[in-house]
């Protein structure tokens, strides 16, 4: 018994480990798509040649995505600033080497992040007022400075260290004919990310040579036979749970027609277990290619099975099919195999089920996980920021748990990059419940997904769940407490932060509108509407009900002067999605917790769409505020 309660915490911290790790390269797939389509169409043998544009592509892989990966795994732990160090460190590993360092970024850019993280914690309250950008810049800039240099001190020199190991270990397999070995070093390559590094660097050389006296080598399948790894998809596809199999038809698609391989790293990354899926597939697809005589007369790149088939000799065709075709099948069938044993935690029963009041309630989304014990005594509502929906869908769960009588829980707002460690429940919109996960350390949390954070409606599943987890409501809450209401403050909203009957040609119109309102009234700096900007430009501020809520960044220090709201009334409406359309936009700027008592009264009116069109149809500022008292 407890050698498999050992097995499954080895297991699930693999799996954290590969969720973390996904979550540095999920948000930036799109720009690998990009760049494996311009190496496809311009390098010199691609579709389409280009001396000029094939100048962009090594760049973008030496440069950009290392970037784009330390800046995105910066960002996960410690928001902006843990992004923008986590760049700066990541400097060191790609100066300090001279092969593509994703993987070296993915090391030290979450280092970096960390350590500031701690030293921001440390000193938090303790800087006094006026200092607190000197310490930020210059805390920043020395940590920083530090990892930059450790990192081209130690963890360039660690991967070239590694990429010499995955030398030796071809070289002995080629010597000794046991080609099929390779699989084992080949498959943890690809997915961080030493895939070209070991196909060009290491396996194209040796193809060559051998396709010199041969007419053909199998090295030049080693890495681009994409069979395997569109099995491993196959079995995500169809047995996998939540956004995997979701999005593994259009990687398999992709992978095999574009020949971008990278676009199906983050899944084994995701669940790092279905590596050995890709593992057995190629192993068997290179014994088969041994047998038989496959090979191909030149590196495929992109490995597609079009180039593939381009690349292939005539005496290869048949081995090369057979072998792709039964890599396909048997890491599909692995596959299928370890989803069924080892199914991933994080979409395990994506009908999560439990019994309330003797009728069934099941949870829609893939993302939930029950805890494992105990009562729910704090719940954090977390949005991307922590300072504007959070804090009213925090309101709007308040006021529906007091209805239930559960009035001894305590509920927060945060930041998805910020949760309580103490938390029992955390509950956060779809998109950022892997952030969420990865800011906490505490394995009892339950995380629930939601899509609006002022629909009561919503917060079914979450007041059920409490319920099943607490058996019982509390007390009621003592009467005056429940009668306690309140007050709007006329110095953070008045009728001058009030528009009425205004039109916008565009979602960035409206939000520029709602900071105006803030500067004219010397809320904010201008700075801060460009923060509003991004914002949405990141993660949409529209919050449902037809409302959205612009705001800033997480970190807003020296952009707001004073807490404030702005309203706009929209009667034609401000289109955020394709079927999400605001009539209301609040404007937000809080400094501390100087908002969060307008913010009450704010949700918990705007709850009720009724109320939602009394301000969409209103005749005077004065008439909107009277809806919210």
């Amino acid at each position: 018994m407890n050698q498999n309660s050992n097995s499954s915490t080895v297991l699930t911290k693999i799996r954290r480990f590969g969720g973390i790790m996904s979550a540095m390269v999920m948000p930036n797939l799109g720009a690998f798509v990009g760049w494996g389509l311009m190496a496809a169409l311009f390098i010199p043998h691609g579709w389409m040649p280009n001396k000029e544009l094939n100048q962009l592509i090594a760049p973008i892989l030496d440069y950009v995505f290392p970037l784009l990966i330390a800046y995105t795994a910066g960002y996960n732990i410690h928001g902006q600033r843990g992004g923008v160090i986590g760049l700066f460190a990541s400097m060191g590993v790609i100066v300090g080497s001279n092969i593509t360092m994703i993987s070296g970024a993915m090391v030290i850019a979450p280092l970096a992040a960390w350590t500031l993280k701690k030293f921001d914690h440390a000193v938090e309250n303790k800087i006094r007022p006026g200092f607190e950008m000197l310490v930020n810049n210059f805390s920043l800039g020395i940590i920083g400075a530090f990892y930059c240099i450790l990192a081209f001190i130690t963890v360039g020199p660690a991967i070239r260290g590694l990429i010499a190991m995955i030398t030796a270990g071809v070289n002995w397999a080629t010597k000794n004919k046991v080609i099929p070995l390779l699989s084992v070093f080949m498959a943890p390559a690809q997915v961080l990310f030493l895939n070209n590094v070991v196909n060009h660097g290491i396996l194209a050389p040796i193809g060559f040579a051998q396709a010199a006296k041969a007419g053909k080598s199998i090295m030049f399948l080693v890495d681009s036979n994409c069979g395997p790894l569109l099995g491993t998809l196959l079995s995500i596809s169809i047995f996998g749970k939540g956004k995997a199999k979701n999005t593994a038809p259009m990687a398999m698609f992709i992978a095999g027609i574009a020949g971008i391989g990278e676009v199906y790293f983050p899944f084994v990354l995701g669940n790092p277990i279905m590596i050995f899926a890709t593992m057995g597939g190629l192993a068997v697809s290179l014994y088969l290619q041994v047998i038989f005589g496959g090979g191909l007369i030149g590196v495929a790149s992109p490995g597609s099975l079009i180039n593939i088939a381009i690349m292939t000799p005539r005496d290869a065709i048949f081995a090369n099919l057979v072998s792709i075709v039964a890599g396909f099948l048997v890491a599909a069938a692995i596959g299928t195999f370890l989803l069924k044993v080892f199914p991933p935690k994080e979409d395990v029963d994506p009908t999560l089920s439990f019994t309330v009041d003797d009728h069934e309630v099941k949870t829609t989304d893939d993302f939930v996980v029950k805890p494992a014990k105990g009562k729910i005594k704090k719940i954090i509502v977390a949005c991307d920021s922590g300072m504007g929906s959070s804090a009213m869908g925090a309101s709007v769960l308040k006021l529906l748990l007091q209805k239930e009588n559960l009035t001894d829980i305590q509920v927060k707002n945060s930041s998805a990059n910020q949760i309580d460690q103490d938390a029992d429940l955390v509950v956060t919109l779809d998109s950022l419940i892997d952030r969420a996960k990865a800011s906490s350390n505490n394995p009892d949390t339950t995380f629930i997904p939601i899509n609006n954070f002022l629909k009561d409606t919503n917060y079914k599943e979450v007041i059920d769940f409490v319920k099943k987890q607490n058996s019982s409501g509390t007390a009621e809450a003592p009467a005056e407490e429940q009668a306690k209401k309140p007050e709007l403050d006329p110095q953070i909203l008045n009728v001058n932060n009030i528009r009425l009957n205004q039109k916008f040609a565009s979602v960035d119109d409206a939000i520029r509108a709602a900071g105006q309102i803030l500067v004219d009234n010397s809320y904010v700096t201008p700075d801060y509407i460009d923060q509003m900007i991004e914002r949405n430009q990141d993660l949409p501020v529209y919050i449902g009900n037809h409302v959205a809520v612009p705001h800033g960044l997480e970190d807003t220090r020296g952009a707001i002067k004073k807490t404030g709201i702005s309203i706009i009334q929209v009667p034609d409406g401000v289109k955020f999605g394709k079927n999400e359309i605001a009539y209301v936009l609040l404007g937000l700027a809080g400094e501390g917790d100087d908002h969060l008592n307008i913010l009450k009264v704010i949700s918990q009116t705007l709850m009720d769409e009724a109320n939602v069109e009394k301000i969409r149809t209103a005749k005077s500022p004065e008439e909107i505020l009277a809806v919210f008292e």
